[in-house]
């Protein structure tokens, strides 16, 4: 085997073998910094997302008390809020508030958006 086939053999070997290093290292960046956007960074390097949630209560009669952003018919959306987590929270169906909603996207809730959580006319007593 002579110097210049050794040379094309390694190029032939060491050319997808740096990309593939390349790209898991790219992977590894971007996933790190997706993390570091959904959740906060803890001494020990692991990830925490905090939500804001207030709790849900239950009156003597059975009847509960929402949390103060779901007792009218319109629910501000805060950081961390996901449909499914609004709809936990204020005790409603996610298909309800899919069909309250139809010009939201479900996947670019941003802080400050506003989803109907009650048909028109309909909220909850303040307690």
């Amino acid at each position: 085997m002579s110097a210049d086939q050794v040379r094309v053999w390694i190029a032939r070997f060491a050319a997808p073998l740096a990309f593939f290093v390349a790209a898991t290292v790219l992977v590894i960046l971007v996933q790190r910094a997706l993390d570091s956007d959904a959740g906060e960074a803890r001494s020990d390097g692991s990830k925490t997302e905090q939500v804001n949630t207030e709790p849900t209560t239950t009156n003597p009669d059975g009847t509960a008390n929402l949390p103060r952003g779901c007792r009218k018919a319109r629910y501000t959306v805060k950081r961390g809020d996901t449909l499914e987590s609004i709809a936990a929270k204020c005790d409603v169906s996610l298909a309800e508030l899919l069909e309250l909603n139809p010009q939201i996207d479900p996947l670019a809730l941003n802080p400050g958006d506003r989803v109907r959580i009650r048909p028109p006319g309909q909220q909850q007593e303040a307690t």
